[in-house]
Parts: C-alpha cells; structure tokens; sequence
C-alpha cells in the first residue's frame, strides 16, 4: 500500500514539474518571437517614416521650382508686352521716315532744285565763294543721304526685335512644357508618398493587432497553466492528508484492540483518480480584447479655411514623437489637426509652409484648427495665428 502512495506521489509530483517546464518553455519561446517581429517591425516602421520624409522634402523642393518657374513665365509675358509695343512703335517711325523720303524725291523730281544748285554754283562771285555753296549743297544731300540711313537702321533694328520677340516666345513655351513635366512628376510622387504612408499604416494595425493577439493568448495560456498547477497541487495535499490520516487511524486501532493486530484488516486505500483530479475547480480562463484599428479614409481634394498656429519638437515639455508615433526629428513635415475635420494620416497642402502629413493632435486643435510643425523654434514662435486656405489631397 505504502509502495502505491509513493508511486501516486511521485506521478503527480511529475505532473506538477512538467506543467511547471511547459509554461516556462512556451512562454519563452512566444515571447523571444514577439521580441524578434516587434523590432523588424520598429525598423520597418523607422525606414518608411524616413522615406516619407526624405519624399515630402523633394516635394516641397520641386513645388518651389515650380513657383519659381511661374514667376520667370510672368515676367517674359511682361517683357513681350513692352516687346511688342516698342515694334508697333518703331513701325510707326519708320513709315513716318519712308514717307518724308517719299515727299523728298519726289519734289526734287519736280522742281529745278537740282538745276538751281547748278546755277547757283556757276554765279559764284569768287572761287571762295563756290567753295561755300558747294559746302551748303554738300550739307543738303548729306541730310538727305543720313535720313536715308536712320531708315536703312530702324528697319534692322525692327528685324532684331522681331527675332527676340521669337526666341521669347519659343523661351516660354519650352517653360511652359517643363512646367507641365514637372507637374506631372509632382502627382507622381504625391501618390507614391500615398502608397507609402498607407503601407506605414497597415504595418503599425498589423504590430498593434499581433501584440495585442499575442498577448491575449499568452494570458490565456499562463491562466490555464496555472489553474492546471493549482489543481495538481490541489490532488498532491489532499493525497497527502489522506495518507496520514489513515496512518493515524491504524495507530489508533492497533493500541485498543491488539488482539486484532493480527488480523487481515487493512486501512482503506486512497487511490487518486482523473475523476478526482477533474473535480477540481479550474481557474477561469482570461480573454483579452484585441483594439480594433480602424483607418479613416483621406479626404479627396477638399479645401478649407483654418486658423494656423505653430510649434517646435524644441519647446520644453514636448518629445519629438506625435500622437500617431511620428518621429519629428526624422519627418518634420508634420501637422497637428482635428480627427474628425481632417482624418489623420491625410496629405495636406498648406500655402507657404508646403505639403505635410496630418499626423498630430493637441487639445486645443479642435474643429478648423492646424497647428503646424516648425523645426525652427524661433520661426514657431513668430508665426503667430494665420488664417489660410489648406487643400486636402486626393
């Protein structure tokens, strides 16, 4: 008998050390592996919020391109105003030369001017004398002959404007076309910086729904295996009281009736059985939750009116981490909004400060309010309040 209680004692001993190995060898088996997928995850996460950043930066470079662009477009639309003008100008004083050219001739074709220079000459008083009317008639024809060279030369330079006007012209359309290039480039990038950030986003649901996942089944394992400990340690107490409570009874017997000792009667056997085992009350077993994560749709092209404040990661107080786990010091291109006015994770393009990600939330950020994200803490501080008119991306 003694041999079988040893033997129940020593299985279930077993039994409690094996439960004790497995919850200790799950444990750290799953919590190595969550370990392991966290930090892929944390370095995933890491790269693409640089991407995003380094993304946003040229973004805002080739906006300001395209600004610049504009504004030497402008100014060429404005030279060939004044271009033109000067030609209609110049066309103007050349017809005027043609003309007076035009009455020259033909009243010297008409009249005996030329036959009274002759004469006149040949009235000469003295040699003196014709030498200055040759001088006189000399200056008349060289009047003539200058007039006919400033007309020679309006009409060149007439020539050289309307070249330049040309070469202006084909100057603004090859800007033209590179600034519609240059767009096109820009929506490029602006989706693919979509993709990535909806990629971003997928990846931090994924982490948070696996965590929590994970931790909800290592709860439930640890509840079990503990509630299958208590109750293998449950059955090993009472075998043991059983055990010497039966040792006592036989003490008892055998000093009040030794006449008896010799007899054949035994002290009930206490066997312990899976039923026995199984009456135990197991521990309930705990389930946790899971945080449902739910994405808002970006808004689609939209524009509104807001009221624009300022801050810096700098200011006391603050960490360079957002409410939605943006890292400023790697993205700064970040602002502050109302969730339920612009949903978070929105591309947002605001006038003067450039395209940034709606990845931020303050308590005083409510309703058509941004707050706008400076790396500069003294530009933060100037700003000051603004109202401007933001466009929500597509």
């Amino acid at each position: 008998m003694n041999h079988k209680k040893r033997i129940g004692k020593l299985m279930l001993a077993g039994l409690a050390a094996s439960l004790t190995l497995s919850i200790t060898q799950v444990q750290g088996s799953t919590l190595d592996t969550l370990t392991q997928e966290e930090q892929k995850t944390e370095a995933q996460i890491a790269s693409v919020e640089v991407t995003i950043g380094e993304t946003l930066e040229s973004i805002n470079l080739k906006q300001m391109g395209i600004d610049d662009l504009k504004a030497q477009i402008d100014a060429t639309e404005e030279s060939q105003i004044e271009t033109k003008a000067a030609i209609e100008a110049q066309k103007a004083l050349i017809a005027s030369r043609k003309e007076q050219l035009k009455t020259r001739l033909v009243a010297l074709q008409i009249s005996d001017a030329t036959k009274n220079q002759v004469l006149m000459l040949l009235d000469s008083e003295n040699f003196a004398d014709f030498i200055n009317k040759a001088y006189v008639i000399s200056q008349l024809q060289s009047a003539d002959n200058e007039q006919i060279k400033t007309a020679i030369s309006e009409e060149e330079k007439l020539v050289a404007l309307e070249e330049q006007l040309a070469d202006e012209i084909q100057t603004v359309k090859a800007a033209e076309s590179r600034l519609k290039s240059e767009s096109t480039a820009l929506a490029e990038e602006l989706t693919s910086l979509k993709g990535i950030l909806s990629d971003n986003q997928t990846v931090l649901s994924q982490v948070k729904t696996e965590y929590a996942d994970e931790a909800a089944r290592l709860a439930a394992e640890e509840a079990q295996a503990n509630a299958d400990a208590e109750a293998v340690a449950a059955a090993s107490k009472a075998a043991e009281e059983q055990q010497l409570a039966e040792s006592s009874s036989a003490v008892a017997v055998a000093e009040s009736a030794s006449s008896a000792a010799s007899s054949s009667v035994q002290a009930p056997v206490s066997q312990i059985t899976d039923s026995s085992v199984a009456a135990v009350v197991t521990a309930p077993v705990v389930t946790v939750t899971a945080p449902t994560v739910t994405e808002t749709p970006a808004a689609q092209g939209k524009t509104l009116v807001v009221s624009a404040t300022a801050y810096s990661r700098h200011e006391a107080e603050l960490s360079n981490f957002t409410a939605t786990g943006i890292d400023l010091s790697v993205n700064p291109m970040v602002i502050a909004v109302d969730p339920s006015v612009i949903p978070l994770g929105s591309l947002v393009n605001v006038p003067g400060y450039g395209i940034a990600i709606a990845g931020d939330t303050g308590g005083a950020i409510v309703g058509n309010k941004i707050d706008l994200h400076m790396e500069n803490l003294n530009a933060a501080l100037a700003f000051g309040r603004q109202t401007l008119t933001i466009t929500i991306l597509q």
